[in-house]
């Protein structure tokens, strides 16, 4: 595997644990349903990365856009890690 999708792996996984993170916030509230469908989502994109398929999965949207605005809007403990995974994507991107 190349070095750089293997880095949009590990960025996806700290993607992943961040939104577990906010899933195990949300235990017991209303918001719960919210954040464990962005965490399928997100799970979604590392399987997807690991076959090669990132680009069809997120089909022309940013990460925010496929996670959603409004949940990110109110989970900002997630936003280090897309911005990381974002910054990745733009570099890996440019190699092209």
């Amino acid at each position: 595997m190349p070095r750089e999708a293997s880095e949009i792996e590990s960025r996806l996984g700290r993607l992943l644990t961040a939104i577990q993170s906010e899933e195990m916030r949300a235990l017991g509230s209303a918001d719960w349903s919210a954040t464990h469908a962005a965490l399928v989502r997100a799970e979604s994109l590392y399987w997807a990365a690991k076959r090669s398929m990132l680009e069809a999965a997120l089909a022309g949207r940013a990460v925010r856009a496929y996670l959603g605005a409004e949940w990110l809007s109110r989970h900002p403990r997630v936003l280090p890690a897309i911005q990381d995974l974002e910054h990745h994507l733009r570099d890996f991107a440019h190699q092209d």
